[in-house]
């Protein structure tokens, strides 16, 4: 049983609507990791023997390639001597722009503009808004918003996203994205850089199999572009997949893909297209840690079937 931890930001600066872990949480996340288990790089492990042995086995991955990996999170790894998987989008590294995730928190956090019209029919009548008239509102709206986008379709979806971003135009996206050279650095430090896709797109979603297939091998391409090798890796942003993504992966030429579950990888009978990931919060320490030994999930099992 391997647990594979995932995060994804890693910085000293708060955020109300999706806060990065904390630094120092991070450093001791990486401590209590580095000293109960034996940390790999997940590539480096795929296809050995060493999935089968009972060993107690973490590896360490990020997804979306944020400045801040290099920054706070790289100097950490090397000071517990780990090494971890990051996994890139490659449309937020070439223009440095974040995920349409973090845009869509960011423009309704920092506009200035009250009106906005949402009236799509397909968005639940509370959603259907055309005024939000100040910043407590707009926060309470977007926290609505994000989880029921991941459930439409991809074009629905991103009929919204344009709407927000022409509507709230007085909001510059943040550049805090790493570029390729920083990429680099963390490969050049032994650390693996993966596909998160080019944009970020939820594949499970996408009804147009050519355009998932763009996605996946574009990705794959503008990495080996960059670092000299198509990825081994696909990582599905949001965990959104499913069979006709993984066969599509397979044909644009990925061994492994990631999916976010809250569970322990068993290489006996989890399919390497399908692997699941622990992802970490910005939470107290009793938390983060029953969450590292998996008994968080255990006793939410146990309250579910009471």
């Amino acid at each position: 049983m391997i647990r594979n931890f995932l995060f994804h930001r890693v910085n000293p600066e708060r955020d109300k609507l999706w806060d990065p872990m904390d630094v120092a949480l991070f450093d001791k996340c990486i401590a209590h990791i580095s000293k109960h288990y034996e940390v790999k790089l997940f590539e480096e492990l795929a296809f050995t023997n060493e999935l089968h042995i009972g060993k107690n086995i973490a590896t360490i991955m990020f997804d979306d390639g944020y400045k801040d990996n290099l920054e706070y999170a790289a100097p950490i790894l090397a000071k517990y001597n780990c090494k971890a998987s990051f996994y890139v989008v490659t449309d937020s590294i070439d223009r440095n722009i974040p995920t349409w995730t973090h845009l869509l928190e960011h423009h309704f956090q920092h506009t200035q503009l009250n009106a906005i019209d949402m009236d799509f029919p397909f968005l639940s009548s509370d959603l259907r808004v055309k005024n939000l008239a100040s910043p407590e509102a707009r926060i309470a709206y977007v926290g609505k918003l994000k989880p029921y986008l991941k459930k439409l379709e991809h074009s629905q979806r991103q009929q919204v996203l344009n709407r927000v971003t022409s509507t709230y135009s007085d909001v510059p996206a943040p550049k805090i994205m790493m570029d390729w050279n920083e990429v680099r650095q963390l490969k050049n430090a032994g650390h693996y850089i993966g596909s998160h896709t080019v944009t970020h797109c939820m594949l499970g979603t996408m009804l147009n199999e050519a355009e998932v297939l763009e996605e996946l091998t574009q990705s794959g391409r503008r990495i080996e572009q960059e670092l000299g090798y198509f990825p081994l890796t696909i990582s599905y942003p949001v965990g959104s997949y499913n069979a006709t993504t993984v066969k599509l992966a397979k044909q644009a030429g990925y061994k492994i893909g990631l999916a976010v579950k809250q569970q322990l990888y068993n290489p006996s009978i989890d399919d390497i297209f399908e692997v699941p990931r622990i992802e970490l919060y910005n939470e107290p320490w009793w938390k983060t840690r029953l969450r590292i030994s998996h008994l968080l999930e255990r006793i939410k099992q146990l309250i579910k079937y009471r």
